[in-house]
């Protein structure tokens, strides 16, 4: 649950405008970050990738284009270059969360939950109130076999947003873990109700 940071996502021929900047201005961090943008909403990884990269060279300091940059690598899954470019953007400013969040969730890919968790704990740090810090924590000390936390870190992510299906989700799995099927079963049928498609298996087993 990484996210791009920037604009949505752009027209063709709005597109075609940011294609066109870069060609008509190589030496522009600004245009290559913001085809970069796009090429990502595009889930254009590779050419994302190249135009972050065009950015930072002719602007290192381009933090947003460093985490961004980040999350790329992060779906391309190249995890460990995810981490090292969003470790340098918090080199610079220790309070981006979604470097942290980012870095998290390439540990949770590498299977190392200790340190997922550690970087989740460090973006609720800088925001105790961000969803996808609490949801991602659940995921991790669930895989590490701490029901309880799970349950209460995606507690706290329905309060802060209780249309949040994967959240219900995510807490019919720890309840189901813990062995209390009443909770899974109630958690799971609200998540149904939001549009959130549960895994048949759970819900075969829940009965």
């Amino acid at each position: 649950m990484s996210e791009i940071m920037g604009n949505s996502a752009v027209s063709d021929e709005e597109f075609a405008k940011l294609e066109q900047n870069v060609a008509t201005m190589p030496d522009s961090a600004g245009a290559h970050y913001n085809l970069g943008l796009a090429l990502a909403h595009r889930s254009e990884w590779d050419r994302a990738e190249a135009s972050f990269r065009s950015a930072l060279k002719l602007k290192p300091g381009l933090l947003e284009a460093r985490v961004n940059l980040g999350s790329v690598l992060l779906q391309k899954g190249a995890y460990d270059q995810s981490i090292e470019e969003s470790l340098k953007a918090l080199e610079f400013r220790p309070d981006l969360i979604e470097a942290c969040i980012t870095i998290g969730i390439a540990f949770m890919h590498k299977g190392d939950f200790q340190q997922a968790a550690n970087s989740f704990q460090n973006a609720l740090n800088i925001d105790p109130n961000s969803v996808a810090a609490h949801v991602n924590m659940a995921n991790a000390c669930l895989s590490l076999g701490d029901f309880d936390s799970s349950i209460q870190h995606n507690s706290r992510a329905v309060e802060l947003n209780p249309q949040f299906g994967m959240a219900y989700n995510n807490l019919a799995v720890a309840y189901h873990y813990k062995g209390d099927k009443s909770e899974a079963r109630e958690n799971a049928e609200i998540a149904q109700r939001l549009g959130y498609n549960v895994h048949p298996d759970l819900l075969k087993e829940l009965g």
